[in-house]
């Protein structure tokens, strides 16, 4: 009896460390890239432009997610700019806020010093947390909905730094006239048990919204794409992996940034749809991919795709490069801090 009860102990041990080393195996490969870059070098250009930019040029520098920052010279206009990127670790388990001395590196090294205008895609932590500051470091206007302003007065910018966006009316800077075009977040998804779908009882933020606070605390408040004309060029960026239909009926754009996130985890229909209301009703010479990058890991370092955990990188740019072949539609990935100059 004693033998058999040791036999019996040694077993659920053995099981019990079986199953740690499989928890803790299938734990790495969650936490793991979804796809390597080194596949991808061909769609990079890796010559950052230094000169000054020609009058009637576009620059376009990706900060990460779905910061991208536009420059005719004269006037520049940035979606997003969220630059912090907490760790994991502390979005999952603290309180999270900006820090500036990251913020104030980001416009250094990027060259951010003729900002005239913020417009931020939704008000989840990774598009809105960081845009008051960068809005009041340099002085420049955050534009957003309701939840958004409720994120600037939270971190104390003033009213009239703010501006609440209406679909459809054009707002101009400079060169640049931004519109404003109504959109939907990624299809909601749950990880380690939290999902990131928005409440129905509470789909916006109401009251301001005081740093520090829970990631959670960012609700997305709406999703918005925005259709940017400067002269003759047409821009569209599409922060998020889904579509109104029929939002890009009477526009054409000639540089798309296409949101890719989690799209080869949404079923076929959902993919084909995806493309017709956006790369076919568009019809893009240029496609840059956005919100592919592992927003936990911080700017100052080479940009990793999204976890396994929530994504697959390698099979979202299959699909788009699959689509685009088609077309011969060009697709162009940036590395963070990496420019490009559009026409």
């Amino acid at each position: 009896m004693i033998q058999y009860l040791k036999n019996n102990r040694l077993q659920a041990l053995f099981r019990g460390f079986l199953f740690g080393t499989f928890a803790l195996m299938s734990l790495h490969c969650a936490f793991r890239p979804s796809g390597d870059l080194k596949g991808y070098e061909s769609y990079f250009p890796h010559e950052n432009p230094n000169t000054s930019i020609q009058k009637g040029k576009i620059r376009v520098t990706f900060l990460g997610t779905t910061s991208i920052l536009l420059d005719d010279g004269e006037t520049q206009v940035l979606t997003d700019g969220f630059f912090t990127r907490p760790s994991l670790w502390k979005t999952a388990f603290t309180k999270i806020e900006s820090d500036p001395v990251i913020l104030t590196s980001v416009l250094e090294k990027a060259k951010i010093n003729r900002l005239k205008g913020i417009f931020v895609c939704h008000s989840h932590y990774d598009h809105a947390m960081d845009a008051p500051f960068v809005a009041k470091y340099t002085k420049s206007k955050l534009y957003g909905s309701n939840s958004t302003i409720n994120v600037g007065l939270g971190a104390g910018l003033d009213k009239e730094n703010m501006e609440e966006f209406q679909v459809g009316k054009p707002i101009k800077l400079g060169k640049f006239t931004i519109t404003v075009l109504e959109s939907k977040h990624t299809p909601p998804f749950r990880i380690l048990g939290k999902t990131n779908a928005t409440d129905p009882n509470f789909p916006n933020i109401t009251t301001p919204l005081v740093p520090p606070v829970k990631a959670l605390e960012y609700i997305e408040g709406g999703t918005f794409d925005f259709f940017i004309q400067h002269g003759k060029n047409k821009i569209v960026i599409k922060s998020s992996t889904n579509f109104v239909k029929g939002a890009y009926e009477k526009i054409k754009a000639d540089v798309l940034f296409l949101g890719i996130a989690q799209l080869s985890l949404q079923p076929k229909p959902f993919q084909e749809e995806y493309f017709e209301e956006t790369i076919q009703k568009l019809n893009p010479k240029l496609i840059i991919p956005i919100h592919w990058d592992n927003f936990f890991k911080p700017l100052n370092k080479p940009l990793e795709p999204n976890l396994k955990l929530g994504d697959d990188f390698d099979a979202n740019m299959q699909e788009l490069l699959k689509r685009t072949s088609k077309d011969q539609i060009q697709v162009q990935l940036l590395q963070g801090f990496e420019s490009l100059d559009l026409f």
